[in-house]
């Protein structure tokens, strides 16, 4: 009974997933989290980093659309820090398909991977950097977790490379209609370094990560936004600790929140 119910759950959470192109075989294939490096999406063939998180992405970009935005504007101007294999610029151009996308992606492997898979869509025309995003142009450390979880260092170790960056400040001197921040931990030094620029950012994105070890920014965050004439709509990203009290401290991160920010 319970093999049972857990194929018809299965069944129930693919319809999601059918209307863009994934056969239920490749679906189960994904969810079994098989080491597939390739995947379909919209009848393209895509690489892939890891199945859990290519679901986890197909779901948040594709079918619950968490990053679609009304503009005024024909061409509007997009901004994507932390675009990893790509997924997210798909989506912003199949949104809008003249918007002018600049976009970040410091890990060189995945940065590749982004170029493929852009290039199965046709798409390229968007200026995309394998550079982080920072408060100055300093070169910095950054550890390569071959998936979704790529963040910066203070020391090298296994598996971390120098990476060049670019002050994000130096982009927003002009209208942008969306600015994506989703690049593992440093949002907040990043936005308080951007201060009074991000007025010219009509809708914001930030995915804010706390590490276990660090204290937490959330609430000057929060402030930053305010000040500068955001209101905010927040989601857990992820559930780090079932039981804060017991807990205290998550795995990797004790807080992951998605930040909405928009103007009233």
């Amino acid at each position: 009974m319970k093999i049972i119910k857990n194929r018809i759950k299965k069944i129930i959470e693919y319809r999601k997933y059918k209307k863009l192109g994934l056969s239920y075989s490749e679906f189960s294939a994904l969810k079994n989290k098989s080491n597939k490096k390739t995947s379909i999406l919209f009848g393209r063939q895509l690489k892939i980093t890891d199945s859990f998180w290519y679901l986890h992405s197909l779901n948040e970009l594709f079918v619950e659309e968490v990053y679609k935005f009304d503009s005024n504007s024909t061409i509007p101007k997009i901004i994507d820090c932390g675009s990893n294999i790509g997924l997210s610029i798909i989506f912003f151009k199949r949104m809008y398909p003249d918007s002018e996308i600049i976009a970040f992606e410091p890990d060189n492997d995945i940065f590749n991977i982004s170029k493929y898979n852009l290039n199965q869509f046709g798409i390229n025309d968007v200026k995309l950097f394998q550079k982080a995003v920072w408060i100055n142009e300093e070169p910095l450390i950054f550890a390569k977790t071959g998936a979704l979880g790529g963040h910066l260092v203070q020391e090298k170790a296994e598996n971390t490379i120098e990476i060049e960056t670019v002050r994000l400040k130096d982009f927003l001197s002009q209208k942008i209609d969306f600015l994506k921040i989703d690049i593992e931990g440093p949002e907040y030094d990043i936005l308080k370094d951007c201060g009074e620029s991000l007025k010219n950012v009509e809708n914001i994105f930030v995915e804010y990560h706390s590490f276990s070890a660090n204290p937490q920014m959330i609430g000057e965050l929060l402030i930053i936004l305010k000040n500068v004439g955001f209101k905010v709509y927040i989601k857990e990203a992820w559930e780090n600790m079932k039981k804060p009290y017991k807990e205290k401290k998550g795995p990797y991160f004790d807080l992951q929140l998605n930040i909405f920010g928009y103007r009233p």
